[in-house]
């Protein structure tokens, strides 16, 4: 059995609780997010997933970023509310998702040893856009979390990183479960 790092728990756990926390649109998600972030960081550096260690760096300003947005992105500095992508959005996420995929898969396969360079950086620049959707609260955010989730389950068992890719089969789960929750909470603006 491989030896167990003390990072991956930490990472592990935390992140656990911060995506829970998400589904459940409860504002604690962003500082526990950020225990997860600093843990995984130094982790996949270890494991020499440098796209993956680099998005933990997004993560940490995207979890400030949500933080604030969630309290008073909304209306005269209120909560935001779910909403949803309209179809030029959801094409643009798709091209920014694209375009991250090939310059870091690039770079990462040009210029450093990573492990699967291309792969780690489709997963990484799927995840910005993800984690972007997550902190305006786009409903669609569940959508690409749970097929990201698919492919880092996978991705993480092959580095032998059993216990994050345990962990990334609960938020498959977890995004589930917060598209249903937000789906519920979601009201189409009235004209």
């Amino acid at each position: 059995m491989p030896e167990l790092n003390i990072y991956e728990i930490i990472g592990t756990i935390s992140g656990l609780v911060g995506v829970w926390l998400a589904a459940r649109q409860n504002v604690w998600t962003w500082p526990v997010g950020l225990v997860s972030v600093v843990a995984y960081t130094i982790f996949f550096f270890q494991i020499k997933l440098y796209a993956d260690m680099g998005l933990q760096v997004f993560f940490a300003g995207a979890s400030l970023y949500g933080w604030c947005d969630w309290l008073y992105g909304g209306k005269n500095k209120t909560e935001l509310p779910v909403s949803r992508l309209s179809t030029v959005s959801a094409v643009l996420c798709i091209l920014a998702g694209g375009i991250f995929t090939i310059l870091l898969g690039w770079y990462f396969r040009n210029f450093t040893d990573a492990s699967y360079p291309v792969l780690d950086s489709g997963l990484a620049g799927f995840s910005l856009v993800g984690q972007f959707l997550l902190t305006r609260k786009k409903i669609e955010n569940w959508i690409l979390w749970f097929v990201v989730d698919v492919v880092y389950v996978w991705l993480y068992f092959q580095k032998g990183a059993f216990l994050t890719a345990c962990l990334y089969f609960v938020f498959l789960g977890l995004a589930v479960q917060g598209y249903l929750n937000w789906r519920r909470d979601f009201q189409p603006a009235t004209k």
